[in-house]
């Protein structure tokens, strides 16, 4: 199974879309060849990752 346990992905977070921001998921997802789920997962953790790269940005000035 997993080498390491912590890498099983068993905590959900719902988010709610309207019609047209699945839809823009739902191609998106299509374009880079994932499915749907992993492709907003992937989304959020590169904005998260964005994020802090600002937060340090913003702390070193």
């Amino acid at each position: 199974m997993y080498a390491d346990p912590r890498h099983i992905r068993d905590n959900p977070i719902k988010v709610r879309l309207n019609d047209d921001e699945y839809a823009v998921i739902e191609a998106m997802a299509r374009l880079n060849k994932r499915q749907p789920a992993v492709f907003a997962r992937e989304l959020l953790m590169q904005g998260i990752a964005l994020l802090e790269q600002r937060n340090e940005i913003a702390d070193a000035a």
